[in-house]
């Protein structure tokens, strides 16, 4: 059995570092981009066969062809921009997670992680093209719904089960 154990935790347009992990990032600063890892807590688990982004006019895909959240291991990676680094905050560009959203790992992006010649199927064109905005900004939305919902059951009080 694996257990894991973040290092930190996705804030609004930063990622903080927990204390322990703070002398891991000494020299981080020294690369433009950076790879993350992060858990998706709040992702439900999909079915094995999904329409690509909820779009009913591209065949199912399985889930491992598509960028859904919602998987058995539910790991997210992005790439972003570092923009600075104040002690173990990290502020950075392009991180498609929630705030809350534990983080697993930074790694330093080098030119070997980049891919120069690579194929997508047409139908990622095609949600390329209907959706020019990047989708963590509607997932943002989504977050600060979901958060209204929590809130409001809080207010309410506790759930009660029945049998």
């Amino acid at each position: 059995m694996y257990s894991l154990h973040p290092i930190g935790v996705v804030r609004k347009n930063s990622i903080r570092i927990h204390k322990r992990w703070i002398k891991a990032l000494r020299g981080i600063e020294g690369f433009s981009h950076l790879i993350v890892v992060f858990w998706l807590h709040s992702a439900r688990r999909a079915k094995l066969l999904i329409h690509p982004k909820g779009n009913k006019s591209i065949p199912k895909m399985g889930y491992f062809a598509t960028r859904t959240p919602r998987r058995h291991n539910p790991i997210g990676v992005s790439v972003v921009r570092l923009i600075n680094r104040a002690g173990g905050q990290l502020f950075v560009e392009g991180l498609d997670a929630w705030p809350g959203t534990p983080v697993l790992d930074v790694k330093p992006y080098t030119p070997r992680d980049a891919v120069k010649n690579f194929k997508i199927p047409s139908w990622v064109r095609l949600l390329d093209e209907q959706e020019p905005v990047p989708l963590r900004r509607y997932d943002q939305s989504l977050h600060q719904t979901l958060r209204r919902i929590r809130t409001r059951r809080k207010t309410l009080g506790p759930r009660i089960r029945t049998p």
